[in-house]
């Protein structure tokens, strides 16, 4: 997943690779937070084939 944000231009990201149903959402440190990616397991994100940046086709 790294790898994949990295390459999507993504920035200030931290990951969590943890079951989001355990996440209590008023931990204190969850109070900063304002958006999440969840990534289901399984779910094939991760053989998803990104071109680099500026080698990818155009798209019409």
């Amino acid at each position: 997943m790294n790898t994949m944000l990295m390459r999507a231009g993504v920035t200030g990201f931290q990951l969590a690779q943890q079951d989001f149903l355990t996440v209590d959402p008023g931990d204190p440190c969850y109070s900063k937070v304002t958006y999440i990616l969840l990534d289901p397991s399984c779910s094939g994100s991760g053989n998803e084939q990104l071109p680099r940046r500026g080698r990818g086709k155009r798209s019409r």
